[in-house]
């Protein structure tokens, strides 16, 4: 029973993960290094709609279709608030008075993102893939005295589990800047299988700011981002017990800290080929790191 209860730890985790990999390849539209050039129509030139004002203003505008590899790991704590146990169809009753449970979870993503520039400062993006995880569950459980009159005891199992399902989800992020200095903002939207009642739901909104600019001859970003984890959610089950009955529970959990900070890099290596970088910490023993190679058409 503990192992499978164990198990809902780790979803939130899977979902932020599909979420926050989305900030490591946004562009800024503008670049103050920029020229304004007539550039050849390709099949793709219909997007960004309002392209071609964009140019004539000297904006240096990406190719509109990007196809990439988003691989990411992540490292976090996990809290319940509440756990509630039903057994052959009886209305779940929190047992949160006699176990307290917590999770430090680690998860490996690997993603396939597809987006496009609707327009010079909008792109919109799909993303699907997969996760593995692994989990550290602790378990804190009080039992009774002994003896009538002695004090109550505490005992403590830590579980080990792990999982692994798919994810899939779909996101915007609007762009804009000023000279070489760039601000974006990315909401993304997710949705994770991993084998619960129902699926796990995520919103994630990020904002990053940063500077444009060039080293040698390539186009170098760099920026610092925050990002709010609006995942908190509620995992259901069934399982059975060793007595051939079933057991139904509901878990109320969400990350311990819902804020993280970080630090990106992104380069091109030609028009087609970029590769960025994005790492950071929620300051309490919580990080991530993505490294995001794309290809644009």
């Amino acid at each position: 029973m503990s192992r499978r209860l164990a198990i809902f730890f780790l979803a939130l985790s899977c979902m932020a993960v599909t979420a926050r990999h989305a900030v490591a390849q946004t562009h800024s539209t503008t670049d103050s290094a920029a020229v304004a050039t007539t550039q050849p129509r390709r099949w793709s030139s219909f997007l960004p709609l309002l392209g071609d004002l964009a140019r004539e203003r000297g904006i240096e505008l990406p190719l509109p279709f990007g196809a990439g590899l988003v691989y990411y790991h992540l490292s976090r704590d996990i809290r319940v608030d509440d756990v509630r146990i039903g057994r052959n169809g009886a209305p779940p009753t929190s047992v949160s008075q006699f176990a307290q449970l917590s999770s430090n979870s680690n998860v490996d993503n690997l993603n396939v993102k597809l987006d496009a520039w609707l327009l010079p400062f909008v792109n919109l993006y799909a993303i699907v893939g997969y996760v593995w995880n692994t989990s550290d569950t602790r378990i804190d459980v009080a039992l009774p005295p002994l003896v009538p009159s002695g004090s109550s005891r505490q005992a403590t199992v830590v579980v080990p589990t792990k999982l692994e399902g798919s994810v899939a989800g779909l996101g915007m992020t609007l762009a804009g800047g000023y000279g070489p200095y760039f601000m974006t903002y990315d909401l993304n939207v997710d949705q994770a299988d991993l084998g619960f009642d129902d699926r796990f739901k995520a919103v994630v909104t990020s904002i990053r700011a940063g500077w444009n600019g060039r080293a040698g001859t390539r186009p170098l970003r760099l920026w610092a981002s925050a990002t709010d984890w609006n995942t908190a959610a509620t995992a259901t089950g069934t399982v059975t017990d060793s007595d051939g009955g079933s057991l139904h529970f509901e878990v109320d959990q969400g990350p311990v800290y819902r804020y993280t900070y970080g630090i990106g890099a992104q380069s091109s290596l030609n028009p087609h080929l970029e590769l960025a970088i994005d790492g950071g910490s929620d300051f309490h023993g919580g990080w991530y790191l993505a490294v995001v190679p794309v290809f644009r058409f």
